[in-house]
């Protein structure tokens, strides 16, 4: 399952939460030079137009988190109920 896929199975009403908390993942590590330097542009870019709290946004979070953090990423999705979100990222980043 790709992360789009992933991100598709997050309810939309759990955006902003979710968005905040892999935002914290990824700001807290000290791994942040595991992170592509096109995916941290892309972030920044999305973060200063607001747009980190929609579907592109919530992937491109997604995808830095599994890269510095998987276990955090998939604690926090376990945290919040979303099973489904949990096992697919087990499968992909594990």
């Amino acid at each position: 399952m790709s992360l789009g896929d992933i991100v598709g199975t997050v309810p939309v009403s759990l955006y902003g939460i979710t968005s905040k908390k892999l935002i914290e993942i990824v700001l807290a590590t000290e791994k942040t030079d595991k992170i592509p330097t096109p995916l941290a542009k892309s972030i920044l870019y999305l973060w200063q137009r607001d747009q980190l709290e929609n579907e592109v946004g919530i992937k491109k979070l997604l995808e830095a988190a599994t890269y510095v953090e998987p276990e955090k990423t998939i604690a926090f999705f376990r945290e919040i109920g979303l099973q489904e979100v949990v096992v697919a990222l087990k499968e992909s980043v594990l």
